[in-house]
């Protein structure tokens, strides 16, 4: 998959926004691919925002992958959850995913924590976001979102499953981005 991902991703403009869909299946080797793609190719230290998997998990999961002292963290679902808080300077805890307020304000101190002028958002993912509010605050909300990473000069990435029912969201929501990139395998 990385190579799909580096194969799309290296024409993007300098500080693009990509929208990226995903099956179920291939989720979790998506969100990997990407992190080790703007860390290990692109050499760029970043923001990610997990919303489906608790910061522990997702150290976890890239520490042999990619350096985690290039990452930021934002867990909007640990806390939710009554989830084991992991003190670290390397991880913001947000107490719910339905305060796009608070996420925003979070993401935006964030990108500013990070003193490199290159550096990137990963966003996972839009499709949990829908669980917690409808899809017209979502939309809104990326909305503001990706002005926000066009203002601070960023790279943006935002994964999304793809699902049937949400094909009207995911139209809007590719608006708002430089292009849409399918990842099936």
């Amino acid at each position: 998959m990385i190579e799909t991902i580096d194969k799309v991703l290296k024409d993007e403009d300098e500080h693009g926004i990509s929208l990226v869909l995903t099956t179920a299946k291939k989720y979790n080797e998506a969100n990997i691919s990407l992190a080790s793609y703007m860390i290990n190719t692109k050499g760029i230290p970043g923001v990610y925002v997990t919303l489906n998997k608790p910061y522990r998990t997702m150290k976890k999961s890239l520490e042999n992958i990619v350096d985690l002292r290039m990452l930021i963290f934002i867990d909007a679902i640990t806390k939710s959850t009554g989830g084991k808080i992991e003190k670290s300077d390397e991880c913001l805890y947000l107490d719910s995913m339905q305060n796009l307020t608070d996420l925003g304000v979070a993401i935006d101190q964030a990108i500013r924590a990070i003193p490199s002028e290159d550096k990137f958002l990963l966003f996972d993912s839009l499709s949990t976001l829908l669980i917690y509010s409808h899809s017209g605050s979502v939309s809104k909300f990326i909305h503001f979102l990706t002005g926000k990473i066009r203002a601070f000069g960023v790279s943006g990435v935002l994964l999304s499953l793809v699902h049937g029912e949400e094909d009207e969201f995911l139209s809007q929501l590719s608006m708002f981005c430089d292009q849409t990139i399918y990842l099936d395998g």
